[in-house]
């Protein structure tokens, strides 16, 4: 035990000298900009292999309740599956053979299509070469007034060369996705006379006014080792990422993510360092105007220990992130420490953290949040100072999960997403654009939660989970586009040994937009009945079906942009 609490004084006397000599040679004068994201759906099409999972109940991670949206509000999603939850995966009949390839295609009603191909170029024991193509995407014009197109392809390689101690990856890839912008400002016949502008001026292009039909490239490059756990009980990984961001008009994005992660066991407990280097270079794309970005990078450091102990365990550690930003937060230190301990054995289980994050808000991240959002500016980087949660796990009856959790966050320069204006010279009266700005606020974030999981025999699975989400701001400030109540409803009913059938639903309401004069006003009910079903003819060839929003709801995930309607998929999987 003196050893352990050696190591832990010594480790934890290191990264605190490196934090005040980082301190001293750091201008005093910081500016502080920080977010925390709130993340719509984004449309992705996983292996076919991920279907494979067998449903089973597991310890819920320490992880507080997020904010979310849902994952029906743009495109279909041709994967038979729920949403998953922590504490919950769900299982295909029949195993459909990843070792050597799949093609899976689908189309459904307003002009759905999915292609999704993968094959080993070469498989052998010590070595494999993986081409994988994918596309989804949706082409509906039913007429001038209802037209929706957005589509998502990517194309990439995958390098992984095995060895006795551990695994070398290579990947690299070209993404390109297309849309457009179908918010009320162009649905002309039906909102005659909305605030929405309704033409599109060429001299506004770059500036505030994006074109009708977008597109935005993604290009990325990966290298790294993982080591697996050897005989003197130490583990490592070093990996170095590039992604590529462009638009035909606005910035575009370098980065360069590189990380080291090194764990060695002491008796039962672990010792270990995490270090991470964000690059983030910028250039203009804009034919129009000269747009400009500072390049910058984000270092973090973080040591732990980590106690294991038979009934509870303990991390402590510390988060530090030093940052060379324009403006920001220079040095932005954050606690690292939580824990669970076994109230009744294999029952009852008490959970908490004291936590924090800086995340850096890359415009390729950011577009995956919101696709309308104006690229002529970065949106600034998230740093939550402070985040304490916690909760109990019951599993009171066998595959019966009930998790009851709390939090509560400080957030500096939280952001809310705000319709961008401008003025009409015509009639002289502001309308809102077409593209989205942000409104900054300081904000604290008090959130509770229930999740419910419960598995019979592995035939009948259902999650259920409910969030109240309570913001609170300075000026009686309002917390524009988040939901204040959220429910999820999801099962997987095994009807016979081939046949699967599921159901989710997804409900969130209190969520409020900006009008026109800066006022606040509600927007509808965010209400998904979703349903899905998948036949295994054999372990080769499956069939699958995805009804998404069966009530055609025309709810708005941002004011002014309503989803999809009523979509379906019908489709077919193919193992070789």
């Amino acid at each position: 035990m003196k050893k352990l609490l050696y190591n832990l004084s010594l480790l934890l006397s290191l990264s605190m000298l490196s934090l005040h000599t980082y301190g001293e040679s750091t201008d005093s004068t910081l500016i502080k900009r920080d977010v925390t994201i709130e993340k719509d759906y984004v449309p992705t099409i996983k292996d076919a292999g991920k279907i494979n999972e067998i449903p089973s109940i597991i310890d819920a991670e320490i992880k507080q309740i997020d904010v979310s949206y849902s994952p029906y509000s743009v495109l279909l999603q041709p994967d038979y599956q729920i949403r998953k939850l922590e504490s919950a995966r769900l299982k295909m009949p029949l195993n459909l053979n990843r070792k050597e390839g799949y093609l899976r295609l689908g189309m459904g009603n307003r002009w759905a299509t999915l292609a999704d191909f993968m094959y080993p170029i070469l498989n052998k024991p010590n070595y494999r070469l993986d081409i994988n193509l994918n596309h989804n995407g949706i082409f509906s014009k039913m007429d001038k007034i209802d037209e929706k197109m957005h589509h998502d392809n990517k194309a990439g390689l995958s390098f992984n060369r095995y060895y006795e101690n551990g695994e070398l990856f290579i990947n690299g890839g070209y993404g390109y996705e297309a849309f457009n912008y179908y918010g009320e400002n162009f649905i002309l016949a039906k909102y005659a006379t909305s605030t929405f502008l309704n033409e599109i001026g060429s001299s506004f292009l770059g500036q505030d006014y994006l074109p009708r039909y977008a597109n935005i490239s993604r290009w990325d490059f990966s290298l790294g080792y993982n080591s697996k756990l050897n005989d003197k009980d130490y583990s490592y990984s070093l990996s170095s990422k590039y992604n590529g961001f462009s638009t035909p008009v606005g910035l575009t994005e370098h980065t360069i993510d590189t990380k080291l992660f090194f764990d060695k066991k002491i008796d039962e407990n672990k010792v270990g360092l995490d270090l991470k280097l964000l690059n983030l270079l910028y250039n203009s794309n804009n034919v129009q105007n000269e747009l400009a970005q500072d390049n910058y990078a984000v270092f973090s450091l973080n040591p732990f220990f980590t106690f294991e102990q038979a009934k509870w365990w303990l991390r402590l550690g510390v988060k530090t992130n030093f940052s060379k930003a324009s403006e920001g937060n220079a040095f932005a230190p954050v606690a690292d420490i939580e824990g669970q301990v076994s109230l009744v054995e294999k029952s009852i289980y008490a959970y908490g953290a004291i936590t924090g994050d800086y995340q850096v808000n890359s415009m390729n991240y950011m577009e995956t949040v919101n696709r309308y959002l104006n690229l002529n500016k970065k949106i600034k980087d998230t740093y939550t100072p402070f985040d304490i949660h916690g909760g109990f796990k019951l599993k009171l009856l066998y595959n019966f999960l009930i998790d009851l959790s709390v939090g509560y966050k400080t957030i500096q320069n939280q952001y809310f997403f705000v319709n961008n204006t401008i003025t009409n010279t015509t009639i002289s009266t502001p309308q809102f654009t077409n593209t989205f700005g942000v409104d900054y606020q300081d904000a604290n974030l008090l959130n509770a939660g229930i999740r419910i999981n419960y598995n019979f025999n592995q035939a009948f699975s259902f999650i259920i989970a409910g969030k109240y989400n309570s913001w609170k701001m300075p000026e009686t400030k309002t917390a524009w586009h988040m939901p204040k109540y959220e429910f999820d409803f999801g099962t997987d009913m095994k009807l016979t040994k081939r046949t699967t059938i599921n159901l989710y639903t997804y409900f969130a309401s209190g969520r409020k937009a900006m009008a026109i004069d800066g006022s606040s006003q509600s927007l509808k009910t965010i209400a998904d009945i979703n349903l899905g079903f998948f036949y295994a003819h054999s372990s080769k060839v499956a069939v699958f079906v995805k009804l998404n929003n069966l009530l055609n709801s025309h709810y708005q995930t941002w004011n002014g942009y309503e989803v999809i309607g009523f979509n379906g998929l019908l489709g077919l999987t193919f193992s070789f």
